[in-house]
């Protein structure tokens, strides 16, 4: 299991509304777009999330069942796949959608992580509040290149503000960051409540067994 979201986070409202279905939109290369105001939001399709700027989409992230740990990303000119394996180690491995060549691998730690690239390129996933569950990625000497805080309404994920560091606007790798950050916190929130309702459901039955 991913470590979970745990904890309440401040709740946002109108920034995070669902987008609204319609023709497909032409997203926007991540170079152009503004660094300030970054943030994921409910997409238009059933478990799918919108990274936008302003109003400028920028990447969408897919499930086709909330249960499965297998999504989709696409952005301006890439298309992956990210997946989780394993338990108690677990690993999310980003691969190129057509080709299966791989991207990049997130091998998660309790709450510091490793991000590895092919190239060799590596960087720290890291939780950054206990409360207010926010991540950051690091250099791998703790230098700050994105923060991302979720954002909740009523218990449930509405979407995510994300800041980008100075350093980070520039690092090759910014729009696979903000893609496989976001696809882990999600994970790891969907996992939180799918927990939670089988505790409530245990709880219901054996009150009702001790009744």
């Amino acid at each position: 299991m991913l470590e979970g979201s745990g904890g309440p986070c401040t709740p946002h409202r109108g920034l995070f509304a669902p987008a609204v279905r319609g023709n497909s939109v032409l997203m926007q290369p991540l170079s152009s777009a503004e660094m300030e105001g970054l943030r994921w939001t409910k997409g238009p399709e059933a478990h799918s999330y919108r990274l936008e700027s302003g109003k400028d989409p920028l990447a969408t992230l897919r499930w086709e069942k909330p249960v499965e740990t297998v999504a989709v990303a696409e952005a301006a000119g890439v298309k992956w796949t990210l997946r989780r394996h394993g338990f108690l180690r677990p690993i999310v491995a980003v691969n190129e959608a057509e080709t299966g060549r791989p991207v990049a691998e997130l091998h998660v730690h309790l709450n510091n992580s490793l991000v590895q690239l092919p190239s060799g390129a590596l960087y720290r996933w890291t939780r950054t509040g206990f409360w207010v569950p926010a991540w950051e990625v690091q250099t791998t000497t703790g230098r700050e290149l994105v923060d991302f805080e979720p954002v909740r309404e009523e218990a449930r994920l509405a979407g995510g503000l994300v800041s980008v560091s100075a350093e980070g606007r520039g690092d090759p790798n910014l729009l696979l960051l903000l893609v496989l950050g976001w696809y882990f916190i999600v994970q790891a929130w969907t996992e939180d409540e799918a927990v939670a309702a089988s505790r409530a459901i245990l709880d219901a039955a054996t009150d009702a067994a001790s009744g």
